[in-house]
């Protein structure tokens, strides 16, 4: 471990150093220019040989289902149409201070910072100050396996991270309900923003009639409707599977850390967010982050949580893929 991050230090520098030189030479936003040239070199070490970034037009092909796409214990909530959404924003709220996590491994910092600069399209960063790395692979795949990062953006544009806990994303089988109805139980991959108004400190699924304490579901429609994929805590069984694949779909915490969660997203981060697509034909909303734009090709915004969860099959890098940048 020593080793390949040693490596991967050296990269840090060597963007450090072109940095430098763009301040001297008099030019604009060089810090801008460092991490785009850190990102494509980091891009390298992170994105592994046989992956590639998702292409916008996967979102009409989606290949699973995340529980059932109307979660039947959630509030009617009727949402506004696009024109509705464009209304002033309360003024920001002062953010509290945020504190590094008992137990942090310094290790995870700057691997996470640099597969999510090489994951996610360049254009999201600036709409969004809190990023939630999320990985769903199995255990045996790596030491990111059924793992949440917690990331949130510094003045400088770099990440420092706030918490790395264990999580239980879904089984990736069809599972009976209570009521005898087979369900999917697959965590979806990409990106997704938090629905602000649809979080709940008290839930139950009925559909598994299993507690959700701390729920906040995700802003993704399916088929037209508001799915049922959520952040929770869980109780005591599901506590002891964390860091396995357990859940019904959704994405499982212990619950102490699922209350910091709820709290620190709602007190600091609401604000202003980009509209994603949602495809015509499938009523399915974007999870490669494609963004809604007008006539002039302005993003459209609306109000919610300064958030962005990225979920993926991936277990962390290994030795080999450090070595492969050099």
């Amino acid at each position: 471990m020593a080793s390949w991050l040693k490596k991967l230090s050296v990269a840090f520098v060597v963007s450090g150093a072109i940095g430098g030189y763009a301040v001297l030479q008099g030019k604009n936003s060089a810090i801008e220019r460092v991490v785009d040239q850190g990102q494509t070199a980091l891009g390298a070490l992170v994105a592994g040989p046989h992956q590639s970034r998702p292409n916008a037009t996967d979102q009409a092909k989606l290949p699973f289902i995340v529980i059932e796409p109307r979660d039947f214990a959630a509030p009617m909530v009727r949402l506004p149409q696009q024109a509705q959404v464009a209304g002033a924003l309360p003024s920001a709220q002062q953010a509290s201070a945020l504190r590094l996590s008992a137990g942090t491994h310094q290790w995870d910092l700057n691997p996470v910072e640099a597969r999510l600069r090489a994951r996610v399209p360049a254009e999201l960063f600036g709409y969004f100050d809190l990023f939630l790395y999320v990985s769903k692979a199995t255990p045996d795949k790596g030491e990111w396996a059924q793992r949440m990062f917690v990331l949130a953006k510094q003045r400088e544009q770099t990440f420092e991270l706030l918490h790395n806990w264990k999580v239980s994303t879904g089984r990736e089988e069809p599972m009976p309900s209570p009521s005898g109805k087979m369900l999917g139980t697959d965590t979806p991959q990409g990106m997704f923003k938090l629905d602000r108004g649809r979080s709940y400190e008290d839930y139950t699924s009925r559909q598994w009639q299993s507690p959700m304490p701390y729920a906040m579901f995700f802003d993704w429609r399916i088929d037209g409707r508001p799915s049922g994929l959520a952040l929770h805590g869980t109780d005591e069984q599901g506590e002891k599977e964390l860091g396995t694949r357990a859940s019904h779909g959704c994405i499982r915490l212990a619950t102490d850390n699922a209350r910091t969660l709820f709290h620190l997203i709602r007190d600091n981060y609401r604000g202003r967010v980009p509209v994603f697509q949602i495809n015509p034909e499938t009523g399915t909303m974007s999870t490669t982050g494609a963004l809604v734009r007008d006539e002039n090709g302005r993003v459209q915004m609306t109000n919610g949580y300064k958030v962005l969860v990225f979920i993926e099959d991936y277990g962390g890098p290994t030795v080999d893929t450090v070595a492969a940048l050099y």
